[in-house]
């Protein structure tokens, strides 16, 4: 197969792919006016569901999970970590076993999903908890965690945690050994947890700016920790409603483009008319704006977005180039996860994960999206 698009930042470009490889790059010239933009496809390590599917509801079955991934390629989304959130230890290890036999029945699924991200239950209950219920939160237990990774196939890969709940730093001591990446988030620790956190080996915080008390101390706030450790990595949902456009810069001025990661945090709304949901016995409405929020209105709860808007939305609040927010999107989550198969760079060597697409006011429109080598999304 070839291919002939812009790299953003680098100009023209013909590629080549043989198999599910890319086996040639070759640069042309600049920018070619009328080519789409080309890049690796998408990687979102923190999506809870999409287009109806919930990873976390009772209901899921294996089709349903394999199901979701047209919608997905055509958002652009190559590579995704499906999120399961706080819920009983049960259930959430039939849905990681749901999700493991949907890997064994379908090698497409199985090729865009690496590993899984567990977002909870270890978090805290108190004013940071957002849409998780504090009814199933619990201190970190190392022991119990290793049976849900028993149920997933060894395959969670990242674990999100309040840093500041007993025994904590022990669990990251043991996550990190394992080879499992602790990110941070609905906190109400103050900055030494953090730090103490990234000292045991933590290594990003989880929607940064959010998962957090809706008022933050001047200065003893868990969130200038993560914002000031340069230890951690900072994920951000870039819908236009987690967080605005000043705060964005911030981050990104602190933490810089290299520490930045782009993430949905979609939950099964996305795609989804407007309209009153529920997320695990919690009620939830996504409104006509596109925002998704608890029907008490207390908090949000997850997101819609996509990533191909999401991309948009960060060049535009964080005033970087097409180029870095690509980064953002692709090489700086690929590089944290470290797994076979999802491609950093349009580079040669590279799995051939690829998106085409088009530069718009206020998203990415996708052309085209090649995954294992074959085209599996076409405008």
């Amino acid at each position: 197969m070839q291919l002939e698009g812009n790299i953003p930042g680098a100009g023209c470009a013909k590629i080549e792919i043989s198999g599910e490889e890319i086996t040639s790059v070759a640069i042309t010239g600049p920018e070619k006016a009328g080519l789409p933009f080309l890049s690796p496809g998408f990687v979102d390590i923190q999506i809870n569901g999409f287009a109806g599917v919930d990873f976390s509801s009772a209901d899921l079955d294996v089709e349903e999970a394999i199901g979701v991934l047209p919608a997905l390629w055509s958002t652009g989304a190559t590579t995704i970590c499906p999120t399961l959130i706080t819920n009983s230890l049960p259930a959430m290890a039939k849905n990681f076993a749901i999700l493991e036999q949907a890997r064994a029945k379908n090698s497409d699924f199985a090729h865009a999903v690496p590993c899984y991200h567990l977002e909870g239950p270890y978090l805290s209950p108190f004013d940071s908890h957002g849409a998780h219920d504090p009814k199933w939160m619990r201190h970190p237990n190392w022991e119990e965690f290793q049976e849900l990774q028993s149920a997933a196939g060894g395959r969670i890969g990242i674990i999100t945690i309040a840093p500041e709940l007993p025994g904590a730093e022990e669990f990251i001591g043991k996550a990190r050994a394992a080879g499992v990446i602790v990110a941070l988030s609905h906190t109400d620790g103050l900055p030494e947890d953090v730090h103490r956190a990234a000292a045991a080996g933590a290594k990003l915080n989880t929607h940064l700016g959010n998962g957090c008390p809706a008022l933050l101390h001047r200065h003893k706030a868990p969130f200038w920790g993560q914002l000031a450790d340069d230890r951690l990595q900072a994920s951000l949902i870039c819908d236009g409603f987690h967080l605005p456009p000043e705060v964005v810069k911030i981050i990104v001025a602190v933490k810089g483009i290299d520490k930045c990661i782009l993430v949905t945090d979609a939950v099964h709304v996305a795609l989804l008319p407007p309209g009153k949901y529920s997320l695990i016995g919690t009620d939830i409405e996504l409104l006509p704006s596109g925002q998704v929020v608890r029907a008490d209105r207390v908090s949000m709860a997850g997101s819609a977005l996509t990533m191909n808007r999401g991309l948009a939305v960060f060049v535009k609040f964080s005033q970087c180039t097409l180029a870095q927010a690509i980064q953002a999107a692709t090489a700086n989550p690929a590089k944290l996860l470290g797994r076979s198969g999802v491609c950093s760079h349009v580079a040669p060597c590279q799995p051939a994960n690829l998106v085409l697409f088009r530069q718009e006011a206020d998203t990415l429109r996708i052309d085209g999206v090649i995954s294992k080598g074959r085209c599996v999304y076409s405008a």
